[in-house]
């Protein structure tokens, strides 16, 4: 988010107002257990779309689609998972964890939604629809300096409108 432009009134201008669809695709890491997967499990996360189970709340939101293989099985020595992790059960469905989930697990992590990214995933509903796109450490601190910048422009938005 480059420019900004703000109304002389009390309220923000509408670009910086999020826009929420059912169809959302969230940037994320490759996981610490991505050798867990098998070369077409890996290709249909990232190139396959989910769908958000009704049985989402927010510890995590279990997504319905393709499945994912596992090369190595599906049970790991239990590990950290932060928010955001992408955890891969036996049953090869992945589920994404949020702000309430466990601090650790027993499946292999594929994936690890980038930071920037949480918040507009935690306003997905059941039923809506998320794709990946995988992006490297560089990049993911590319869009953590770009959402900083945001919300300074955000904060002095604000006091101008005080």
């Amino acid at each position: 988010v480059d420019d900004y432009h703000f109304l002389s009134s009390n309220q923000l201008s509408p670009e910086m107002i999020p826009i929420y669809t059912d169809h959302l695709t969230v940037r994320a890491l490759r996981g610490p257990q991505d050798d867990y997967f098998t070369a077409e499990g890996l290709q249909t996360f990232w190139r396959k779309e989910y769908t958000v189970s009704s049985e989402s709340d927010r510890m995590g939101y279990p997504l319905q689609g393709p499945k994912i293989q596992h090369s190595f099985g599906a049970d790991i020595i239990t590990d950290a998972t932060p928010p955001g992790s992408v955890q891969v059960p036996g049953d090869g469905m992945p589920i994404i964890l949020l702000a309430d989930s466990q601090t650790t697990g027993g499946y292999p992590k594929i994936a690890v939604v980038t930071s920037t990214d949480q918040d507009r995933l935690a306003q997905v509903r059941p039923g809506d629809r998320i794709r990946f796109e995988e992006v490297n450490i560089s990049q993911a601190h590319q869009l953590l300096m770009d959402m900083e910048n945001a919300i300074r422009a955000i904060r002095k938005s604000m006091m101008l409108l005080t």
